[in-house]
């Protein structure tokens, strides 16, 4: 008994227990409000989030089985548990092999080669691929086994005379089973006889053929290699000869126990199960396991043949017309079956009944027929499958805890009709793809885009049930009780009628428990071993007793439907995967090209790039980055391109609306702009691992355009901007702000565009050295460009000081093109021995001559070299020369107009500067305490000051550069032919003013083509290239100047004279002195502009200056 201290102890325990518990209540009650918004705000969130290639979060509507088969089937009837037992446990040991190769082996082999390999790559590929190959020996070795093992159990059960009547099937389960495990090893067959495999097989015998000579080079011993060899040789003869099947059966047949079977009525059993079969495929074409029980009946054909050696004719010619009428099916990605390709390989007997040709022929006409009415098949289709979509949205609304009878046979009938349209749809475009690829058919271009609609329908199918996910659960479950209800009570009613028989006998105790096994599984969750128990169950009770066929017939139909309600979801999904298209990728530029013409909705878009991602699924592994790349590349050349492009020009041609254009269709221009409104109204979907968003990539391509194009073109930035704003407002497309310096209107050409053309700039402007500008040659407009150094300093402050030294660069370049001609020229031996002449007759007579090279030779020597041919534009090799040494001077001129730009760009930066001497102060009042940033913009504000003044102060003596890194190479032994350079100085200097003098006469003329005022890039040139020859001495010798001077007194002399002796009422002699005059007075002017030109030019160029 408690005292009382324990007692009182003991309740205020408990009643601190019972308060703590009110309180984790209410604060539990609390929560749970808090909770619920949270979730409720995430939902909201998750709504807008148009990610449909993410599965939801879904109950696990597959139940797992806790219970052993050997507990399902127990019973008080020990012989019925027995077989049910044996029976159960083969059939669950091959639907685990059956998965076993489906999701192990298949896609293993049918990828295998994919990756190209070289050398010894596809060794290693194949070398990796033999453990696989071993295992599937092992696989096949246990599905033998499998297989003999329950033939020998069903002729057991058939040699105890059970049967009521020879046309009833004892158990049809087994025998599906066995045809399932058959169509397996035929695609097995298929998968292993792809021709890279084979080659890549060739490879691998002969390299190991090669190691046997000798193993000791390679670290192996010979018995490790023969033993290899041998492995190799069974893995040969078992796998890779397309033969699985052929040896699955030759194995059977060798099996001890094969007697047995042989001798039980099994081969009865096999005809009544082919002849339903059948009967099925006959009766329903839309079937929704045609295909299925197609291969199967084709297998058990070959299978029953090989074992009793004997041909039902009728069945064959049912085959044979069964056949003719499907022709070909996908096994398994691109892997076809011909059935008459089959039945010839594995029945030659019947080759003189089945016809090879009028097979190939059927096929031809089925393909030809197919793709003719593909077009009305995908319409009617797309009609049924949009019509299912918005059935099934309607009905997954409906609350399901009050639905009605009719309600629930409504939706299962809902669900059936579009596993047939998703099947229907994905057998054609498997079929169409797949026969056109290997018959090497070419697909036309309707055809193809048929294809791709049907593709968009079955990922519009799986959309669908995604989005009703968990209703769909719940309508199943629902779907799959009443169906189940609906075979109990067939059960439970049969069980009544037994019992009430008064006819009972012994046997009816057998029916009695194969129901209650049946009734007793059925009350559990709908496994698939639980309906394998119930259909064997109810075999197993048509054994004794003459069970009512109707309700069988029923008890096997309801059993069918559950077994398919409760597989749905995954046959569903399984219908619409369309892994297959990654070997006919090809289509895809079709599709994305048509997308674009077509004006199609571009969300249907999103419905192929989740067809394409099956292709990197789980389940179907493969290199997801190759894919992308692959897609990407497609998309972006046969559709992103031509839409960016379209966008770019429609906002153009908006921008400049004011300008007289052609019209375009109003109709056009509205599709145009649902397109552009749809990609930018298009959600952001997943495509392998990463997100592809068309606005994202249509704003992208427009920053970049914006951008470089203001960049080349700075004065059109307006132009840009309004194109950015219309796009923004017209279409909802943000873009990025270039933040690019906008142009002065006094910045004319840019420095970029005249560096990366100094070519062209050079010969199509004319420089002026006094001025410092560039003066265009010739225009048709009637103004001409100009560019002088304020135009430079704005285009630096643009692009940056760095840009000079770049142009002085390109510059170099220039000139070192331009100097190899220059020598070229000089090394002629028609001018070299010209000048070589000259030099020798000054030289000779310079004392009579008084020192001065005449002005006649000069004549003479430019007339010489005009005899020696003149080009289209009649311009002699003079004129040629003479021009080179204008672009060459010109070039410079722009290095000195860079330069001085440079200057006026740093002046104007550093205008509000103090005087350079007072920098230091600067110093000191940054020194003492100061916050960390106002200590580092100090640093960066002394940083920029003493960049601006150094870059200032230490300008770049650019002519001085360009001198030096040429010099070397003028003044080499090798360019001995360039001493007698200013010998041609003479003849240049008379051809420079005759040109000069043609140019500036024809301003005044109508056709002002090669019209110029101005041209000191001639005097630049001839100064630079004196002083690179070093030879202002010996061109001060020829007195060349004071010649000339010394020509026109004599001239103007002789004029004088003449003026004397004419006759002043001769008007006509009169003029033409007068003109004469002019000439010669024009004539000296030009030469003395020339003199001082050159001798101001030669000032840029002096040692003294450097």
């Amino acid at each position: 008994m408690l005292e009382s201290t324990d007692l009182a102890k003991h309740n205020f325990q408990k009643e601190t227990y019972q308060l703590l518990a009110e309180i984790q209540l209410h604060n539990y009650g609390n929560f749970l409000p808090k909770y619920d918004y949270m979730l409720q705000k995430f939902e909201s969130q998750l709504v807008k989030l148009k990610c449909n290639n993410v599965k939801p979060i879904a109950v696990k509507f597959q139940p797992d089985e806790n219970i052993s088969l050997l507990q399902l089937v127990q019973s008080d009837n020990k012989l019925l548990s027995r077989i049910l037992a044996s029976l159960a446990s083969l059939c669950s040991e091959i639907n685990l092999l059956v998965k076993e190769a489906k999701d192990k082996y298949y896609t293993k082999f049918i990828l295998y080669g994919e990756v190209i390999g070289k050398g010894t790559e596809n060794l290693q590929m194949f070398s990796r691929l033999l453990d696989t190959l071993q295992q599937l020996s092992f696989f096949i070795e246990r599905s033998q086994q499998v297989i003999s093992l329950l033939l020998h159990q069903l002729s057991a059960i058939s040699g105890k005379d059970l049967y009521v009547s020879n046309s009833i099937l004892c158990f049809p389960e087994p025998l599906d089973h066995i045809a399932e495990l058959l169509v397996c090893f035929m695609t097995l067959d298929g998968l292993l006889t792809s021709t890279t495999l084979q080659e890549h097989w060739a490879l691998y015998k002969r390299a190991i053929k090669n190691t046997l000579h000798s193993p000791s080079q390679f670290g192996v011993s010979v018995e490790r290699l023969k033993f290899l060899s041998k492995v190799l040789i069974e893995i040969e003869n078992e796998l890779l000869t397309g033969n699985i099947f052929q040896r699955i059966i030759e194995t059977t047949i060798e099996h001890h126990n094969i007697t047995s079977v042989k001798n039980s009525g099994l081969k009865n059993e096999l005809a009544i199960c082919m002849q339903n079969m059948l009967l099925e495929l006959e009766k329903d074409d839309e079937n929704i396991s045609y295909t299925q029980i197609w291969l199967q009946v084709n297998a058990l054909f070959v299978f029953q043949y090989h074992i009793f050696g004997n041909i039902d004719k009728k069945i064959l010619k049912r085959l044979i017309d069964t056949n003719k009428k499907v022709c070909a099916c996908t096994l398994y990605g691109n892997v076809l079956w011909y059935p008459e390709h089959f039945l010839m390989k594995h029945m030659p007997i019947i080759s003189k009944i089945l016809d090879e040709k009028s097979f190939l022929a059927n096929r031809q006409a089925h393909i030809a027929s197919r793709s003719q009415n593909l077009l009305k098949d995908s319409y009617n289709l797309c009609i049924q499958g949009s019509n299912w979509m918005i059935q099934m949205e309607n009905m997954m609304k409906l609350d399901m805890s009050y639905l009605k009878l009719k309600q629930l046979q409504q939706q299962y009938a809902l669900l059936v009709q579009g596993v047939k349209l998703m099947k229907r749809s994905s057998e054609i475009v498997k079929w169409i793809t797949n026969l056109h690829a290997a018959e090497g058919t070419p697909m036309t271009k309707t055809v193809v885009l048929v294809l791709c609609r049907l593709i968009e329908l079955l990922k519009g199918f799986q959309l669908t049930l995604k989005k009703q996910e968990l209703p769909l659960v719940h309508c199943i479950y629902l779907v799959s009780q009443y169906i189940a209800y609906q075979a109990l009570t067939i059960i439970v009613s049969t069980k009544k009628g037994v019992v009430q028989d008064k006819s009972y006998k012994e046997q009816h105790l057998d029916v009695l428990s194969s129901l209650k096994v049946a009734e007793r599984v059925l009350n559990g969750p709908y496994t698939s071993d639980r309906i394998l128990v119930t259909r064997l169950a109810l075999s197993a009770a048509g054994l004794n007793y003459s069970f009512a066929e109707d309700a069988l017939i029923q008890l096997r139909g309801h059993l069918s439907r559950l077994e398919l309600i409760c597989n749905v979801r995954e046959l569903l999904y399984k219908l619409c995967d369309c892994s297959f298209l990654y070997w006919h990728q090809v289509i895809m530029p079709v599709y994305f090209s048509c997308l674009y013409e077509n004006k199609s909705d571009i969300p249907r878009m999103m419905l192929m790039f989740a067809a394409l991602t099956d292709c990197v699924s789980n389940t179907f592994a493969v290199d997801g980055n190759k894919v992308s790349l692959k897609i990407d590349k497609i998309l972006n050349l046969n559709f992103m391109k031509l839409l960016c492009q379209s966008i770019e020009t429609n906002l153009r041609l908006q921008t400049h609306s004011h300008l007289q254009m052609t019209t375009t269709s109003p109709f056009e221009e509205v599709f145009f702009e649902n397109q552009v409104l749809q990609s930018k109204n298009q959600h952001p979907f997943i495509f392998v691992n990463e997100y592809i968003s068309l606005s994202s990539d249509i704003e992208h391509y427009l920053n970049t355009m914006f951008y470089n194009l203001t960049t080349v073109v700075l004065h059109d930035w307006q132009t840009y901007g309004e194109m950015r704003q219309l796009a923004a407002l017209k279409y909802g497309l943000i873009t990025v702000q270039d933040h690019l310096p906008m142009q002065t209107l006094e910045q004319g050409l840019d420095v970029l565009e005249i560096m990366r053309n100094i070519h062209v700039f050079v010969s199509k402007y004319l420089y002026n050295m006094n001025n410092q500008i560039f003066v265009e040659e010739w225009s048709n407009n009637k103004h001409l460009n100009t560019i002088n150094i304020s135009h430079i300093a704005n285009s630096i402050r643009t692009h940056g000081i760095g840009i000079m030294n770049t142009t002085v660069n390109f510059t170099y370049q220039f000139l070192q093109k331009k100097f190899y001609i220059f020598s070229q020229f000089m090394y002629d031996e028609h001018i070299k021995s010209r000048l070589l002449k000259d030099l020798r007759y000054f030289c000779d007579n310079k004392n009579d001559i008084d020192q001065m090279y005449p002005y006649e030779r000069a004549e003479k020597f430019s007339q010489n070299i005009r005899n020696l041919g003149l080009t289209e534009n009649g311009l002699s090799y003079l004129d040629l020369f003479r021009r080179l040494i204008s672009h060459i001077g010109n070039a410079l001129g722009y290095v000195r107009l860079i330069r001085s730009g440079g200057r006026r760009f740093l002046s104007d930066a550093t205008c509000f500067l103090p005087t350079f001497e007072n920098l230091n102060n600067l110093n000191d009042l940054l020194e003492g305490e100061h916050s960390h940033l106002t200590a580092k913009a100090g640093d960066c504000l002394k940083s920029d000051i003493r960049n601006l003044t150094d870059n200032f102060a230490d300008a770049t003596e650019y002519f001085k550069l360009l001198i030096n890194v040429f010099v070397p190479v003028f003044r080499n032994s090798q360019n001995i032919h360039l001493k007698i350079f200013y010998m041609i100085v003479p003849p240049l200097t008379i051809n420079f003013v005759e040109h000069s003098l043609t140019c500036k006469d024809r301003i005044n003329k109508k056709n002002k083509t090669g019209a110029a005022f101005t041209d000191d890039g001639f005097a630049m040139g001839l100064a630079y290239i004196i002083q690179l020859l070093e030879q202002g001495n010996q061109l001060n010798s020829l007195h060349w100047f004071q010649s000339v001077r010394a020509k026109h007194a004599r001239d103007k002399q002789n004029l004088e004279s003449q003026k004397a002796i004419v006759n002043k009422d001769d008007a006509k002699l009169q003029q033409t002195l007068a003109l004469t005059e002019k000439r010669l007075c024009l004539i000296e002017r030009e030469f003395e502009l020339l003199y001082c030109s050159l001798y101001s030019a030669k000032i840029f160029f002096t040692d003294s200056r450097f």
